[in-house]
């Protein structure tokens, strides 16, 4: 997060010391800010009574909607380390729908064959980390993101 601990104090009436012993780091501070996003995200499922690809559209796409609303959760989301434990139970459930949807291509064949679950959750992840650098975050912009991400996924 760019934004100054001074500042934040600043704007929440409150002085730096108070908000140190609040949130001893920025990164704890952030963690308070963005925990009910990361919730969300990790309550978030694969679009029922659609192809595979189609459902990781709907899913990157309204997840991608979601956080780019979230300049902090982005941060979060994108600066993480595997090792951080929300980053790594955020992971652990995007695997799970990774999973998920190339369950479903087993069937509908709209993934190319040799897209793991982990190459799902990397993607959105990486998606993320592009809605960070991206100074417009207009639903075409994410759309074509996500189009770009899921032409690799795709069966050819």
């Amino acid at each position: 997060m760019a934004v100054d601990m001074r500042a934040i104090a600043a704007a929440a009436g409150v002085g730096v010391g108070t908000l140190y012993r609040h949130f001893p780091t920025r990164e704890h501070l952030v963690h308070a800010v963005t925990g009910t996003d990361l919730a969300e995200l990790a309550g978030a499922a694969l679009p029922g009574g659609v192809s595979a690809i189609a459902g990781l559209r709907r899913f990157f796409t309204a997840t991608m909607t979601h956080l780019t609303g979230n300049k902090a959760m982005v941060d979060l989301l994108a600066a993480g380390s595997p090792s951080d434990a929300d980053l790594a139970r955020c992971l652990s459930h995007l695997t799970k729908i990774g999973q998920e949807a190339v369950d479903r291509s087993r069937t509908d064949h709209t993934l190319a064959t040799d897209v793991t679950a982990h190459d799902i959750a990397y993607q959105l992840l990486g998606l993320i980390r592009i809605a960070q650098l991206i100074p417009d975050t207009e639903p075409n912009t994410i759309g074509h993101q996500v189009d770009l991400a899921l032409r690799g996924l795709a069966a050819k």
